[in-house]
C-alpha cells in the first residue's frame, strides 16, 4: 500500500481514511511460537484453506480438513435407488513444536488409516529426518500421501504446489 499507493501505515490516519493499518498480520516465526496452541492450529488450518474442527480436545488427531472443489463440506443425504458414496476430505494436523518426530507422524498415519484419507497435510516448525523418512516408508506401504509443510513455507506463500 505504500509502495504503490502512496499511502502512510499510520492508526491516526486511518481512521480519516488517509490511510492504512496491517491487523493480524503479518506473521512471524517468533510470533507463531508463542501464541496459544489452539489458535496456532487455527491459523495453519486456515491458511491452508482449510476448515477448522469445532472440537479441539479430544479431536482424534484431526485438526481441520480440507474439501476438494468436488465435494461438500456438508455432503446431501443418499437418495433411495443411488450408489453411496464416500465423502472425500483431507485432514490437517497441527504441531506447535520446533520439529515434529516419527511418533507425531505415527499417530497421523493411524488415523489416516482409520479414515480411509488417501491424503493429508502435516504442519510444524521443522520434521527430524525419522519423521521425514516414515513419510517416506508409509507413501511406500500404503500409498498414502502425507504432505509435510513447515510454517516458514506458509509464511512465504511457498505451499501452492505441494497443495496439489
Amino acid at each position: 500500500m505504500e509502495n504503490v499507493c502512496g499511502l502512510p501505515e499510520s492508526e491516526p490516519l486511518w481512521r480519516i481514511g488517509r490511510g492504512f493499518v496491517v491487523r493480524d498480520l503479518p506473521w512471524t516465526v517468533k510470533k507463531l511460537r508463542v501464541i496459544p496452541p489452539f489458535e496456532f492450529e487455527n491459523w495453519a488450518v486456515i491458511a491452508l484453506g482449510g476448515i477448522p474442527n469445532k472440537v479441539q480436545v479430544g479431536d482424534m488427531g484431526v485438526d481441520g480438513r480440507i474439501f476438494p472443489v468436488s465435494s461438500s463440506a456438508a455432503p446431501r443425504k443418499q437418495q433411495p435407488g443411488e450408489l453411496g458414496l464416500k465423502e472425500r476430505w483431507y485432514p490437517i494436523q497441527v504441531k506447535q513444536k520446533d520439529k515434529a518426530g516419527r511418533p507425531d507422524i505415527d499417530a497421523f498415519e493411524a488415523m489416516m488409516m482409520r479414515d480411509d484419507c488417501e491424503k493429508g497435510f502435516f504442519v510444524s516448525f521443522d520434521y527430524s529426518s525419522d519423521a521425514l523418512q516414515e513419510i517416506e516408508s508409509f507413501f511406500k506401504r500404503s500409498h498414502k500421501v502425507i504432505v509435510a509443510l513447515t510454517v516458514q513455507e506458509i509464511l512465504d506463500e511457498q505451499i501452492a504446489k505441494k497443495l496439489v
